[in-house]
């Protein structure tokens, strides 16, 4: 019993020491930077140019939808792929590959004349956003160790809300017609975050990935090592209604701001700042909290802070549906951060990333309906609040399925 105790105290000694190493802090900082590019430029930035790019192409907004979900249909194919070749690539190579995608599909976008051309560049910067999303938190939880994988995966939260709030103020500063030059200063951006991975990962780039079915003879191959972790089924449910409600609640911030509640552009652009800013702090503030209290009371306190965010910011009344947005960027980073944290829990690194694919590819389903239904009510009501009601059903029943979630079961790898 005692040497026993003394294994996990070691255990984490080593997870905490590993947490402070310089080499680690690099490795979560060089993700959180590609997250950046890949999430919060390549996803996440047309939510805040969707009126933008729907009256300068001239779409409707079942249309302007449809761009929305190619993205994220492609994301979802993407953490398909991401599943099948991560065990032969390795984790730090898929996510080279990533940012080189997402860089390049920013740069078209940077010019996008027409809709046949912004359609399939936002469908490609989905497809590869999502390689750097799976791989960043297996490299970053990997490097600092089981103390501190909610902090890791939290600063990488931490990184796609700097990247929300950079666009906001890009956004905030042009016209209908300067949604171009947003994409062309993210664009430069991720091509300085490119070499960036490439000098800071170089260690990772080199070393030969480990055969994913070298573990113990219980190992699952391929995305089938999720079901290692306890309660994956409602982990994964619940992830996809957040997935919902996060893809709904951001591509229609703006637009329910400004065409409902009467809001100038400027401030419902104020709004979805404040929601990027929201983004900065999840992640650090829900992280090292499921480090302490458990994954499961972490999500939950996420999912009751989005059915609020939700119900309060449609309605308009200033300034409280900006600290509504505040609010759900806060959920925005720390249902994801808690999620992951959970996975690299149950799942060595050298099978991370095709775990954490299934992860996605259950997320990515979520992210797909947001976006076109949201047009659809929007064309067929009038309004873009009934989008609302909807974040808030997923809400109710995501936070009931974290309820419902197993203890805490962290290994060190």
């Amino acid at each position: 019993m005692a040497g026993s105790l003394a294994g996990v105290e070691g255990a984490a000694r080593s997870g905490r020491d590993r947490g402070r190493d310089p080499r680690a802090l690099l490795v979560v900082l060089v993700t959180a930077a590609a997250a950046c590019v890949s999430q919060a430029f390549g996803r996440f930035t047309y939510s805040l140019l969707f009126t933008d790019v729907r009256d300068d192409l001239g779409l409707s907004n079942t249309v302007a939808g449809a761009i929305g979900s190619s993205n994220l249909g492609a994301y979802l194919l993407g953490s398909l792929a991401v599943g099948l070749i991560v065990g032969r690539l390795g984790l730090a190579r898929t996510l080279a590959v990533g940012i080189v995608g997402s860089t390049a599909s920013l740069a078209v976008l940077s010019w996008g004349p027409s809709l046949p051309v912004v359609f399939p560049a936002a469908t490609t910067a989905g497809f590869f956003g999502a390689w750097v999303w799976i791989t960043g938190p297996g490299l970053a939880t990997a490097a600092v160790g089981p103390a501190r994988r909610g902090m890791a995966v939290g600063t990488i939260g931490a990184g796609i809300g700097i990247g929300i709030v950079t666009a906001s103020l890009l956004a905030s500063s042009t016209g209908v017609e300067g949604w171009r030059h947003v994409y062309r200063v993210e664009a430069f951006v991720g091509a300085a975050v490119a070499v960036g991975v490439v000098v800071g990962l170089r260690p990772e780039l080199r070393r030969t990935p480990r055969p994913a079915g070298s573990g113990s003879a219980g190992d699952r191959p391929g995305m089938g090592a999720i079901t290692e972790m306890p309660g994956w089924a409602g982990l994964l449910t619940a992830y996809a209604l957040f997935a919902w409600a996060l893809t709904s609640f951001v591509t229609f911030t703006v637009a329910v701001l400004d065409e409902d509640a009467g809001w100038t552009r400027g401030q419902a652009a104020t709004a979805f700042t404040a929601l990027g800013v929201g983004t900065v702090a999840g992640g650090p503030v829900f992280g090292p909290m499921s480090d302490r209290f458990g994954r499961g009371r972490a999500l939950a306190v996420a999912f009751a802070v989005i059915i609020a965010s939700a119900v309060v910011l449609p309605v308009g009344l200033r300034p409280w549906s900006v600290v509504a947005a505040f609010a759900f960027g806060m959920a925005f980073t720390a249902v994801p951060t808690t999620v992951t944290a959970r996975v690299s829990d149950a799942i060595p690194p050298e099978r991370f990333g095709a775990a954490y694919s299934a992860a996605t590819l259950a997320f990515g389903a979520g992210l797909l309906i947001g976006p076109q239904l949201g047009g659809v009510l929007a064309d067929r009501t009038g309004s873009f609040r009934p989008v609302f009601g909807v974040v808030v059903a997923c809400g109710v029943v995501g936070g009931a399925l974290a309820l419902r979630q197993p203890a805490d079961t962290r290994r060190d790898f």
